[in-house]
């Protein structure tokens, strides 16, 4: 896996982008909760098995709403393909609706854009090197986004992502006074551009920081967060629900894919906000 951060000016609609090659011609593979994706599959085939019991297909250009839980994807390779994650505001200008409709689910990009979808297959089969892509793809978000930027509440993503950092075990509580919101509206907010609630969004956080510092190779105690879980059985049981895999077998590196992930999203620290780089 190839990672780049997000063009300058579209940070707010990006998290990061990606490359990925994996060259055998069996794909199974579990992917680990995570937010919106977007993603254009330039060789190879696959279906997405969602923790909700939903499954799409992967399309040559995909859109994956935020996922829940653990998401099984198998096909055939060889794979290649381009993604980008969406940050919150992107999401909901792609879909015109609440993230929460989309929660553990893909959908062919062609439903949502038409023709356009394949215009960027074609210019991203195209291209000659991984920047080009990445650039084409980015491009691509930025038109396709830039009508809503006015209506979005940028000020409540931003105290979202920043709850979910400051603490490892955010308590929803200092949420609603920091917004000064009532505990229904920020549920309603919540849903609508992150796909679940603040107490499920702050277990799916928690559980991936802890997964990609043991993917890295880092102690959860040095780092402050063993305490964060009840015993060793709570930890297994989030990891699992949110990695599909625990601790031991993280510590072991049985998921190429989860220590691909965590080790490219941390050498973006610095150029991403700590929700990305960390988790």
């Amino acid at each position: 896996m190839t990672y780049s951060p997000p063009p300058p000016g579209l940070g707010d609609r990006i998290s990061s982008l990606y490359e990925v090659y994996q060259d055998s011609l069996d794909f199974d593979e579990v992917e680990r909760s995570d937010r919106p994706q977007f993603r254009v599959i330039l060789s190879g085939t696959g279906t997405y098995h969602f923790a909700s019991g939903a499954v799409d297909p992967a399309c040559p250009v995909t859109i994956i709403g935020p996922t829940s839980g653990t998401v099984h994807g198998t096909g055939s390779g060889p794979i290649h393909a381009i993604g980008a994650g969406l940050q919150p505001a992107a999401w909901v200008a792609f879909m015109g609706g609440d993230a929460e409709r989309w929660v553990d689910r893909a959908i062919d990009a062609r439903q949502v854009f038409g023709d356009k979808a394949m215009d960027l297959f074609d210019a991203v089969r195209d291209a000659a090197d991984t920047q080009t892509r990445f650039d084409l793809l980015s491009a691509f978000i930025a038109d396709a986004t830039k009508a809503s930027q006015e209506a979005t509440p940028f000020w409540f993503i931003q105290t979202v992502d920043a709850w979910l950092c400051e603490r490892n075990d955010p308590q929803v509580e200092a949420l609603v006074a920091r917004t000064n919101l009532g505990m229904r509206q920020i549920e309603r907010l919540s849903k609508r551009y992150y796909g679940l609630p603040p107490k499920t969004l702050a277990r799916k956080y928690r559980a991936l920081r802890a997964a990609a510092a043991l993917a890295r190779g880092e102690n959860l105690d040095d780092l402050g967060m063993g305490e964060t879980f009840y015993d060793q059985s709570h930890l297994i049981r989030e990891l699992k629900r949110f990695t599909g895999l625990t601790p031991q077998q993280i510590l072991k590196q049985e998921s190429s894919l989860l220590v691909e992930i965590s080790r490219g999203r941390k050498s973006l620290a610095g150029q991403v906000g700590p929700l990305v780089s960390d988790a």
